[in-house]
């Protein structure tokens, strides 16, 4: 019998895209929202509200930002004309705007609305993975010891076994029907028993991570004032946090120095106050007895950072500090970072720049909080890899 018109099916095409548009909104807010963050990182980095949070918090911390508005057309501010461009705007420029004639400057009144800031929240979390994407360790390499990781659990596994916590229903079912099928039955869902049951069971995937240490040494004399203490801190906060969130086995070595260099905990490294002379040969001498003699270089990817104002006792302190860090760049170690405080330049960091030539030896110097953002990527690039070894 001949189908009826009405019977008749059609299929069509429709752009299933527009029917979306709300979740695509949003994923393009949440985008930008996430790079208004990153543009901001330079102020938020230095927030001394967020280093003095406890890293392992779940309470959520608050980030300003400007308003983030989506594309709309607006009124001119009483201009007669058509805005037109010449072909070479960009996105978020303003065409057809002329200057408003009279005097522009003053303390008077205006009735020009101003700019919208709103503050988005974030855990501690979710900051460190917008502010750790960028960075790593430089240049690190195969080492003789290799760090076992174990934290990466994965369902990879269907055993029989009746778990209600883990139960793989769609396998569960397809084993019944495989048994109905054998016995005759047809490939019917009916009367599951015990040897039909499937879980999911989980394995820990072990990986391997090459063995490193950073060794910190941080100025504690006299001439280091409360702004440069904030920066020290500052940097040796994200820079421990940065360490634990992406390379948990990482050694960390605290040492403080003035005249004399002292091995500490990491809560004395943060918690110490300023006083006395400076020497910072004497840090450098501990770092350099440290390798030898717990981290040598065949075994692991070695980082020294030391922070400093520059300010050294006698030009043959400078002397033995340009010594005893071309002594840890021949030892191999895989970068040596100075990282200067407050003066553009100094002695030490004069000597240092005119005599060690090694790639791998790198300076950053800091003169606000807003630089420290600056500093972090410089000293922990990822994509740095050296020339000499």
């Amino acid at each position: 019998m001949p189908r009826l018109e009405s019977e008749r099916c059609y299929i069509s095409q429709q752009d299933w895209s527009l029917h979306r548009k709300g979740q695509a909104d949003e994923e393009r807010m949440n985008r930008k929202v996430k790079e208004a963050i990153k543009g901001n990182l330079p102020g938020i980095i230095s927030d001394g509200t967020i280093i003095s949070t406890d890293p392992t918090t779940k309470k959520t911390i608050r980030v300003p930002l400007r308003a983030i508005e989506l594309p709309h057309i607006i009124r001119s501010r009483g201009n007669e004309g058509v805005g037109s461009g010449d072909g070479s705007e960009e996105e978020g420029d303003v065409i057809g705007s002329r200057p408003v004639e009279g005097p522009g400057s003053g303390q008077g009144a205006g009735n020009a609305p101003g700019e919208e800031i709103l503050e988005a929240e974030l855990t501690i979390e979710e900051l460190r993975q917008l502010v750790f994407e960028d960075l790593g360790l430089p240049d690190l390499r195969p080492k003789a010891i290799k760090v076992v990781e174990s934290d990466e659990v994965t369902f990879d596994d269907v055993r029989k076994k009746r778990t209600p916590t883990n139960l793989d229903l769609r396998r569960t079912i397809e084993e019944n029907m495989k048994r109905n099928a054998l016995q005759g039955r047809g490939a019917v869902i009916d009367g599951i028993e015990q040897d039909d049951y499937r879980v999911r069971t989980w394995n820990i995937k072990e990986r391997e991570s090459e063995a490193a240490v950073l060794i910190m040494m941080r100025d504690i004399s006299g001439s280091m004032g409360d702004f440069e203490n904030y920066i020290v801190r500052s940097f040796c906060w994200w820079t421990v946090l940065f360490l634990r969130s992406k390379f948990p086995h990482v050694e960390l070595v605290f040492i403080v120095h003035d005249t004399e260099a002292y091995r500490v905990t990491e809560e004395e490294f943060f918690g110490r106050k300023s006083s006395g002379g400076t020497e910072c040969s004497s840090a450098n001498q501990m770092a350099h007895d440290c390798i030898v003699t717990e981290f040598p270089t065949e075994d692991y990817n070695v980082y020294p950072l030391h922070f400093s104002d520059g300010d050294n006792y006698g030009t043959d302190e400078d002397a033995k500090c340009v010594d005893l860090v071309q002594a840890m760049l021949d030892l191999g170690v895989n970068q040596y970072a100075f990282v200067q405080i407050a003066k553009a330049n100094s002695d030490l960091l004069r000597a240092y720049r005119s005599s060690i030539t090694d790639d791998r030896f790198s300076s950053v110097t800091i003169q606000s909080k807003e630089e420290i953002w600056e500093a972090l990527q410089t000293v922990f690039d990822k994509d740095k890899e050296y020339t000499t070894k």
